[in-house]
């Protein structure tokens, strides 16, 4: 998908709302965004491609297109970049739900890019590298072996949230061995299942808190699947190094 980057450099990250409709003769920058509300349909000369909510488009330096909004508001978090990207790398869109920093990148990115210093700038060229890890790794899984885990990803979506969700059922629900579901949720998604579950809980128990939308740190840690308060508040500090009841109070 991205073979031999070279040159790369994040020009500018910022959030935006698109216009309901738009023209682009010849786009002066190369960016990959990520629409955070809504969904945009673009008309390219050889193709159409909608992006909804939780996909990620890539629009090379150069390329010509028309906007139309499917479904307003229609907000984005767009990442500029220059780099020297291979001869004839084309438009092309992506669903990335399942990247386990979405939440960073939707939420943390623009603010850390604009108000960060040094070392912070280099904390996004962190995020995205691992953006482009991921798509990577998504272009080289087998459907087949994709499919195989099928049933434990929809089993996930419904229950990772459940306080006794058990992990061992997942290559059950596949009827497949244990080591052989980990290798294959590992390459579709980037990490093991329990990281996985551990990220997704995190970073919703994460837009819980800054939502306000709740009485106790334990409420918060039983609306993501943990009946141990400790546990949850000493996994939140590990991932984003604060107590959940600081980053509260921030």
């Amino acid at each position: 998908m991205f073979n031999n980057i070279e040159n790369l450099k994040i020009e500018n990250i910022y959030r935006g709302t698109s216009k309901s409709r738009s023209s682009v003769l010849s786009k002066k920058t190369t960016s990959i965004l990520l629409r955070t509300e809504g969904c945009m349909r673009y008309f390219f000369p050889d193709e159409t491609l909608d992006v909804p909510e939780g996909n990620i488009i890539f629009v090379p330096r150069g390329a010509a297109f028309e906007t139309v909004a499917v479904r307003e508001p229609c907000k984005f978090v767009s990442i500029t970049v220059s780099a020297d990207f291979p001869e004839g790398t084309l438009p092309f869109t992506q669903s990335i739900e399942d990247f386990h920093e979405i939440s960073e990148l939707s939420n943390i990115l623009p603010e850390l890019w604009k108000f960060g210093n040094k070392s912070e700038h280099y904390k996004c060229y962190s995020f995205f590298y691992s953006l482009l890890s991921w798509l990577e790794n998504q272009s080289h899984i087998d459907k087949k072996k994709e499919d195989i885990i099928s049933p434990s990803v929809s089993y996930l979506k419904k229950h990772i949230y459940d306080c006794d969700l058990k992990v061992d059922i997942l290559p059950e629900l596949c009827g497949i061995s244990g080591t052989y579901f980990r290798n294959l949720f590992k390459m579709r998604f980037g990490e093991s299942p329990r990281e996985y579950i551990l990220s997704k809980r995190l970073s919703h128990a994460k837009a819980i808190i800054e939502s306000g939308d709740f009485e106790t740190i334990a409420d918060v840690a039983a609306s993501v699947g943990y009946t141990d308060p400790l546990y949850f508040s000493r996994a939140f500090k590990k991932k984003y190094g604060v107590s959940p009841s600081f980053y509260n109070e921030l």
